[in-house]
């Protein structure tokens, strides 16, 4: 469950382009599961587990454009910046809502395998980075010119 697609919003690829499209701090993103294609969306429904949350989920039909958007803020950059995926952490928030793409830290019932609940954290209810912030741990990408 953790391969994922990074492409350009209303992109219907998922080739590689050449040159690379960079990905930067402030871009707008959708995220396309790697074995299932659905798109990682979230809205205004709560989370199964924490309620306060709202749920995540993949989405397969993409007629509704603005619930799987992600903005890229990488930490301690600024707008602008291309993201290095083997050296920035991001956080991505949910363009629609402006929730933060986070781990409650709660396993799902046992319909989710007893995975991490995944959600979308409400920005009033965020106390700390614990859970908020995501690293690349692999990527493949064409070669760009920066």
């Amino acid at each position: 469950n953790s391969w994922w697609t990074v492409k350009k919003p209303g992109s219907q690829s998922l080739q590689l382009d050449s040159p690379a499209q960079i990905v930067k701090d402030g871009d707008l993103i959708e995220l396309v599961h790697g074995s299932t294609q659905r798109l990682l969306n979230s809205h205004n429904v709560a989370a199964p587990v924490t309620k306060t949350a709202q749920e995540v989920s993949g989405f397969i039909n993409n007629s509704f454009p603005g619930h799987q958007t992600w903005q890229v803020d990488i930490l301690g950059e600024d707008v602008g910046t291309a993201w290095r995926a083997s050296r920035h952490e991001v956080k991505l928030i949910h363009h629609q809502t402006g929730s933060v793409l986070a781990l409650s830290g709660k396993r799902l019932p046992s319909w989710g395998y007893h995975q991490m609940e995944v959600i979308a954290a409400l920005k009033v209810t965020i106390t700390s980075d614990a859970g908020l912030v995501w690293r690349a741990s692999e990527h493949q990408s064409a070669v760009a010119n920066v």
